[in-house]
């Protein structure tokens, strides 16, 4: 199998085990705090991708968000996020995901992301453009921020990030603009980037197997995806701007005026 086909597998793997447990059955713990969840879903979903895996490519890095796994000398990284959207889930709320990435070095070369409830799978390869169930997704041509749909995050066991990122809301209101979603579930804000459903998503702490996937596949999509300064993502925790391209500059102004 290729790397594409295993990482899009593997999303849909991961989207077995959410469904498996949506209706109930599942336990509910905590990690950092109270509002910091983990589920019998993403810890079986990550069982089950890191198995599958594993079986194709025996000698690969691991890196996923509810274990660590032992380092290889392999050159190759597979980013996991088993379940995006955990509270979502344990709340019965329908947007949650399951996002796969695999990284070459330091460059992310494919990604999946898979929309458990509706079976959307978005998934991209380095250089050969991003696709919505095998079909081909652009980012949108807004370019007037009055006219953009915007979707941000925010975690909520960090305080002092939610009151910074609330000022940003009230300068982009101030100037007008279409809406401002929060989803719950970054990997499939930013695949909603890739497709045009909204215009551009920005959020202060990103881990890495929250944006690996989702990051490619906005950049294949012919969007941008960059820290709040406009430079490269770096693969580590981290802020992060996408969008299409089109409204990059004035969104990044003013989230550094907003922060500043």
């Amino acid at each position: 199998m290729s790397f594409l086909s295993v990482a899009r597998e593997a999303a849909l793997i991961g989207r077995e085990v959410h469904l498996r447990y949506l209706t109930g059955g599942f336990h509910i713990s905590t990690k950092s705090g109270i509002r910091d969840r983990v589920t019998t879903a993403d810890i079986e979903a990550e069982k089950a991708i890191v198995t599958f895996i594993r079986e194709a490519f025996p000698t690969h890095n691991i890196l996923a968000e509810e274990h660590s796994y032992e380092p290889t000398s392999s050159p190759y990284t597979w980013i996991i996020d088993p379940l995006d959207g955990t509270n979502n889930f344990s709340r019965g709320f329908p947007f949650f995901a399951c996002s796969v990435a695999l990284k070459e070095g330091d460059e992310v070369i494919v990604g999946a992301v898979c929309d458990s409830v509706r079976g959307e799978i978005f998934t991209a390869e380095r250089g050969e453009g991003a696709f919505l169930n095998e079909e081909p997704i652009h980012v949108s041509e807004v370019s007037d921020l009055a006219t953009s749909l915007l979707v941000t995050g925010f975690y909520q066991t960090q305080t002092e990030e939610v009151v910074r990122n609330l000022e940003v809301l009230r300068r982009l209101f101030r100037r007008g603009i279409l809406g401002i979603r929060r989803t719950g579930a970054a990997a499939l804000d930013l695949c909603y980037v890739a497709c045009g459903r909204v215009d551009g998503f920005w959020e202060p702490i990103l881990n890495p197997w929250d944006f690996a996937a989702g990051a490619l596949i906005v950049q294949e999509a012919g969007g941008m995806c960059t820290t709040y300064e406009a430079e490269p993502l770096p693969f580590e925790t981290s802020p992060i701007l996408a969008t299409n391209g089109r409204l990059h500059p004035v969104l990044s102004e003013v989230i550094r005026e907003a922060l500043s």
